[in-house]
């Protein structure tokens, strides 16, 4: 498993607007045609800056062009530009690919307790 997370500023005022938006779009196929598979995302919000984690099992770039691919994060994506900080051009693979390397964040690390009883 593989945990990506990448952040974007929205405009002042639109925090509302965003949480709704986020909250509430329908999830996308939870596994691409090459069997990569979407285990989660969470979206984290403070002030105007959103931040998504994903985590996966496979290729992160299947993963970033089988959910432009579908209905639901296009939607999603096109109502959320008018509430972004920063434009985006998402209407190209091009442009997709442009706007996850400026959005990326960097992985630092992750820590996974070991399996042990929880005491009762």
């Amino acid at each position: 498993m593989q945990r990506y997370a990448i952040t974007f500023e929205i405009k002042p005022g639109s925090e509302e607007a965003v949480r709704r938006l986020l909250a509430g779009y329908e999830p996308p196929e939870w596994v691409t045609a090459d069997g990569t598979r979407l285990l989660s995302t969470s979206i984290f919000m403070k002030g105007t800056t959103v931040v998504r984690v994903m985590e996966i099992d496979g290729s992160l770039q299947s993963v970033m062009a089988h959910l432009a691919g579908q209905p639901s994060i296009q939607r999603l994506e096109r109502e959320l530009d008018e509430h972004l900080a920063v434009p985006r051009d998402m209407s190209s693979p091009e442009g997709a690919r442009a706007f996850f390397r400026s959005a990326m964040m960097e992985h630092v690390t992750t820590r996974v307790a070991e399996h042990a009883e929880v005491a009762r």
